[in-house]
Formats: structure tokens, sequence, C-alpha cells
């Protein structure tokens, strides 16, 4: 990271940095490489509110009035709750996608039921996704460290990067860049770990957590992100951790009911504008702020109307469900199976005796009559130890957003 590259108006400052790099190897002998990294200044900057809010306020209102919308939508809905799990996973998909995790929709269903036939351990980790947003949404305390880093165990357990102190800040310097040409060449480096980088979190906790009278709610989750993404506490999964923080942040700004807004895809579609406004800001500060205000609402926006145009299509395909367990004539019990395949679109016999109470040989028969419907499909052509899916809900999850 060069020190040339942040002017008198970065806001932050530079912090030497020191690393251990070993350039024959691993089991070679290490050399010391000295470079800076980026210790940002505490939450608001020192810019004109009033000014800033003026500039994007037609972009707020219409992110506002999409949010709105959204809202409505999941109150008229019975029980929207149990469309919350389709969302959470195909944000966890897109999520994980950013950070090369590549796994399929179905993997990831497999996992989070306790599944193993079918799943890789990229699909457990995608679901590790969910859980730690189901746990920071679900957790009544405030932003804080001791959340995210409750979150942060949560995302990490059993999988790659368990072994990169899950739940703890690092304790280690990191830089992001093209790891084969060392840290010298980063493109950024956080603040070092220790004491300093715990102050930092503290410092925005006290931010998150304060009212803020000149500040727009929604401009608070832009510069709440920054601040996360910049600090880097963690040594692996900062960037999933600070995705997550944006929906549940939505919903604690009293934005949003529940967290059904989700930044991935837009992330990843905006991945060069993303990191470069990110950086931009660290460096010069000035005009890269009002610009990364700018960039945040688009997403929120944007991906507060894809979850209006998935809910509706959740919602139909649900509607569609019950039309054809009418005609069908099946017992009420059916209705409440088909809405809990919208929290876990995978099912086994055991689980449907759970469920419904009813004996073993009326859960495999009302199996065979939802397959028989078209809403199950089984899927490990076993003898013994089977297991159904429900294809169409898991398609929800995979469908590209259509494009105007």
């Amino acid at each position: 990271m060069n020190a040339a590259d942040f002017s008198p108006s970065s806001p932050g400052q530079l912090v030497p940095i020191e690393f251990r790099e070993y350039p024959n190897g691993p089991l070679a002998e290490s050399v010391k490489v000295k470079t800076v990294s980026f210790a940002p200044n505490p939450l608001p900057p020192a810019l004109d509110w009033r000014t800033v809010k003026l500039d994007h306020f037609d972009r707020i209102m219409e992110t506002i009035s999409a949010l709105s919308k959204l809202n409505g939508l999941h109150k008229r809905v019975g029980n929207a709750a149990s469309l919350l799990r389709t969302l959470w996973m195909r944000e966890a998909k897109l999520s994980s996608e950013i950070e090369h995790i590549d796994t399929t929709a179905e993997e990831m269903v497999l996992a989070g039921a306790g599944r193993v036939t079918g799943v890789r351990e990229n699909g457990t980790e995608s679901w590790n996704y969910v859980r730690a947003l189901e746990h920071g949404v679900n957790s009544t305390l405030p932003w804080s460290g001791r959340v995210i880093r409750e979150m942060h165990k949560l995302l990490m357990d059993s999988v790659r990067g368990n072994d990169k102190r899950p739940g703890e800040f690092r304790n280690c310097a990191v830089y992001l860049g093209d790891k084969s040409r060392g840290a010298a060449a980063a493109r950024f480096v956080p603040m070092p770990p220790g004491e300093g980088l715990s102050k930092a979190i503290g410092e925005l906790e006290k931010f998150v957590n304060q009212s803020h009278e000149d500040i727009h709610p929604l401009i608070v989750v832009a510069l709440t992100h920054y601040q996360f993404e910049t600090i880097h506490p963690f040594s692996d999964g900062n960037g999933r951790i600070g995705r997550v923080l944006i929906s549940r942040s939505l919903v604690k700004e009293k934005l949003l009911e529940q967290p059904v807004v989700y930044m991935s895809a837009y992330l990843n579609e905006h991945k060069r504008e993303y990191v470069d406004l990110l950086l931009g800001i660290s460096q010069q500060g000035g005009e890269y702020w009002s610009r990364w205000i700018g960039f945040i609402l688009d997403a929120i926006r944007t991906q507060a109307l894809d979850a209006i145009w998935r809910s509706e299509s959740l919602i139909s395909l649900r509607e569609h469900f019950h039309e054809r367990l009418k005609q069908d004539n099946a017992p009420a019990r059916l209705f409440q199976v088909v809405d809990q395949l919208f929290s876990m679109p995978v099912i086994n016999v055991a689980e449907l005796i759970k469920l419904a109470e009813v004996s073993k040989p009326t859960a495999n028969q009302d199996i065979q009559r939802l397959e028989h419907l078209g809403i199950l499909k089984e899927y490990t052509r076993k003898e013994r130890d089977r297991d159904w899916l429900a294809p169409d809900i898991i398609a929800v999850i995979e469908k590209p957003t259509p494009h105007p």
C-alpha cells in the first residue's frame, strides 16, 4: 500500500505495520516486510449533513418507498416468517459466491437440514451464513462487538477458516490484494490487531447506538458498513459478516420489519465500483463519501425491489400448492407441511411424522401424495432413509432477478 495515495483529507491515519513472509515457500526462511496500514477515524466524518441529505433526497425517498412496499407485502401474508428462510438461503448462496465458495441451493438446503448425502463442505459453509443471520437478527442486544463475534463464531463453525479464531477479533496483520505479490504490493492494509482495533470497534458500536438527528438512518447504515469493512476485525469472513450487518441494521433502524433485503446480488454485480469506493474514501475522503452513500442507497433500493418480486413469487407458489391440495381433497395437515417447506424445503418420513403427528404408514402416504402432486421430489434414490426436496421452492433461490 502506497502512503502517497492517501491525501490530507483522508478520514484516518496511516499506521506502520510489519508482516512476516516466506517468499521461497513456507518451509524456507522468513523475511520481514514493513509497510503502512490504514486506521479510520471514528464516525461520523465532518460533513455538512443537511447538504448530503438534500443531495440524496430523491434516492432516500425512493428507497424508503421500496422498503415500505416490502413491509406492507409481508404484513398481508399470514405467515410471512415461513418465507424468510427461503430469502435468507438465497442471500447465503450469493454472499458465499462472492468469497468464491461455490455451492448449489440444493446442497445448502440439505446442509441446513442436517443431511450428509449429497453435501460438500461448501454447502455447510453457506448454511452457516443463514445461522449467523438468524442469530444477529434475533438477538435482543444492540449492535455490539459481542453480537458480531457471536455471529462470526457461527459463520466459521466447522468449516474452512475454522482455524482463524472463530468468534474472536484477529490477532495478526492482514492485507487485501494479490497474495503472490506480498504485503508490500497490497491494494489495502487494514489497521493492526490489538488494542487499537478493539477501540475502533468500540467507537463504531457507540456511533451505531447513538441517535443522529442530522444523519438519516439509511446514511447511518452506509457509514457503518464502510467503517466495519475498513476496520476488517476478523482474519476471515469480514465480507459476509458485513453484509449480514446491513440486513440487521435495516431492521434495527426500523426501516424494515423483517430482514428480507440483502446486498450480495447487487455487490457482486457491481463489485469493482464497490471496492473502488471503499478504497477511495480511505485514500481521499471528500466527494467519495457522497458517492458511497449514493451507491449504498441504490443497492438497498434495488434489493428491496428484488425482495418484493421474490416474495411475490413465493407467495404465488404457496397459493398454487394450496390449490393443488384443495383440488386433491388433501387433509388439513398437509397444508401445514407445505407451509413448513418454505422454511426448509427438504423433508423425510420421520420429520413428517413429528410435524403432522401421524403414524409412519400415514406419513408415507402423505409424502407419496405430495410427490404425486409435484410438490416433492425424491432425490436420494435409496431404498431406505430417503429424503424429498421441494424443487419449485429451491428454484426461487436460484432464479436470477429479471431485468426490466
